[in-house]
C-alpha cells in the first residue's frame, strides 16, 4: 500500500513542477494533479472503511 501512496504523491510532485507555458498546460496541470489527489484520498478511505 506505501508503494502505492509514494508512486501517486511522486506522480503529483512531478506534474505540480511542471513549468506553465499557457492555458492548455495550466488546464492539464490541474486536472491531473486533482485527479491523482482524488484517487490517492480513495485508495486511503476505502479500505478503513472496509474493515
Amino acid at each position: 500500500m506505501y508503494l502505492l501512496y509514494s508512486v501517486l504523491i511522486l506522480a503529483m510532485i512531478f506534474f505540480f513542477v511542471l513549468p506553465i507555458t499557457d492555458a492548455r498546460t495550466a488546464r492539464m496541470k490541474l486536472s491531473v494533479v486533482s485527479s491523482l489527489g482524488v484517487l490517492l484520498a480513495v485508495s486511503v478511505v476505502v479500505p478503513r472503511l472496509m474493515h
